[in-house]
């Protein structure tokens, strides 16, 4: 058992059990701050319990098992973002990511329209740089304002195969009706990514609704960190008051070179936010509880590694 931790003055938060749900690493055309294995190992030392790894420019299913592989007291998870390295919103891709037990699928990124209206373009983020500029975009309503066939397709498989959907970098106008149509449709979780950040850039009023619609609000330590420092983190303590932690999750959404590692990032993160007006048992439910429900882990999952064909020589 993790002894408990106090400081010298106060109360720390301990993120033994804690799980982070949003992690950029190495390999990836943006710099990063280690690879796979550095930041799955850093965060099972902290005490981390499981972790997602997240790439704009390619699916993590197979970069998420080899790491269960190499690395033990630690689950590890992947997804797939729907940018136009993956062909955007390909059922064909998502299908094989979540069949070889992918468990995010994220919508547009870097590549959504919305995301290119309100940065200027595709492809980059504040201090991160490499991807196609000035390349196709992607929004996942129609020209009359319907979701797509291809996006209802997806979320089916999502719903069939108990992924996760995460709403990443779509508009508000768009998020909605796509939250709206999953629920219907049976996908038990849907995040509404970073939504203070300029992509979605969400209101109050609006997260609110969003939540009140299924959604879970996912509330990122990157987006207030010295470097992108979009907004205030009492607006995070506000979020919470609001919604109830039982409908947020805290992440780090780390791994950029100018940030922590993702379980450090998480751990002052968390601790901020404590310090800020938010009780140590919320803290813990939106580091603990809330991602090991939305994960399966409660019920025993584990990151599954899918069977593959022996081809070795039986011994005589």
């Amino acid at each position: 058992m993790a002894r408990k931790l106090t400081g010298f003055g106060g109360p720390l938060i301990d993120v033994h059990g804690a799980i982070d749900m949003h992690v950029h690493s190495h390999p990836d055309i943006f710099p990063r701050l280690g690879d796979d294995i550095d930041l799955v190992t850093a965060a099972r030392d902290a005490g981390l319990r499981a972790m997602v790894l997240k790439s704009h420019h390619e699916n993590t299913v197979s970069r998420s098992y080899f790491a269960n592989g190499a690395v033990s007291g630690i689950e590890v998870f992947g997804g797939i973002v729907l940018n136009s390295y993956v062909g955007f919103a390909n059922p064909a891709a998502v299908e094989v990511a979540l069949k070889l037990g992918g468990k995010f699928v994220w919508m547009p990124t870097v590549d959504a329209a919305y995301h290119a209206e309100v940065h200027g373009g595709t492809g980059t983020l504040v201090g991160l740089s490499g991807g196609r500029v000035g390349g196709p975009t992607y929004t996942v309503l129609d020209e009359r304002g319907a979701l797509k066939p291809e996006v209802i397709e997806i979320i089916g498989l999502i719903a069939e195969h108990n992924g996760v959907l995460a709403t990443a970098h779509l508009s508000p106008a768009e998020i909605k009706p796509l939250l709206i149509r999953a629920k219907a449709d049976g996908v038990a979780n849907v995040v509404i990514t970073h939504p203070f950040y300029k992509a979605p850039g969400l209101s109050m009023d609006e997260l609110k609704e969003l939540v009140q619609l299924g959604g879970i609000a996912e509330l990122g330590y990157c987006d207030y960190s010295a470097m992108w420092h979009v907004g205030l983190v009492e607006e995070v303590v506000e979020a919470v008051k609001v919604l109830g932690a039982e409908n947020c999750v805290l992440v780090s959404d780390c791994g950029q070179r100018h940030n922590p590692l993702p379980s450090e990032a998480l751990r002052v993160y968390a601790q901020t936010v404590f310090e800020k007006g938010v009780s140590e048992k919320d803290v813990y439910t939106m580091i603990r509880d809330v991602p090991a429900r939305i994960l399966g882990l409660d019920n025993g999952a584990r990151a599954p590694r899918p069977e593959v064909p022996y081809w070795g020589h039986d011994e005589d």
